[in-house]
C-alpha cells in the first residue's frame, strides 16, 4: 500500500485521487467554480492571480488544477 501525500492539507492517504477524502468535496466545489468561470470568461482571461481573484481560490490550487488530466487546454489559455 502506498502512501501519497495530500497536495491541499499536506496528509498522507492511501487511496487514488489528487486530494485526501477530507479535502475531495472541497476540490470538487473550486474545480467546478474554476471551469465555469473560464468557460464564461475564456478569451479574456490574463493571468491566474485575475481568476484568483475573481472566484476566490487560491493560486496554489489554480496551478495545482492546470495539472489535472484532462485540463491541459485551460494551461493553453495562461501561457
Amino acid at each position: 500500500m502506498e502512501l501519497v501525500r495530500c497536495s491541499r492539507c499536506g496528509a498522507f492517504y492511501t487511496n487514488n485521487g489528487y486530494v485526501c477524502p477530507k479535502c475531495q468535496a472541497k476540490d470538487n466545489s473550486e474545480l467546478s467554480t474554476f471551469k465555469n468561470f473560464v468557460e464564461k470568461n475564456g478569451i479574456q482571461l490574463q493571468s491566474i492571480s485575475q481568476v484568483s481573484v475573481s472566484t476566490g481560490i487560491s493560486e496554489k490550487n489554480l496551478n495545482r488544477f492546470l495539472n489535472y488530466d484532462g485540463l491541459e487546454g485551460y494551461k493553453k489559455l495562461f501561457k
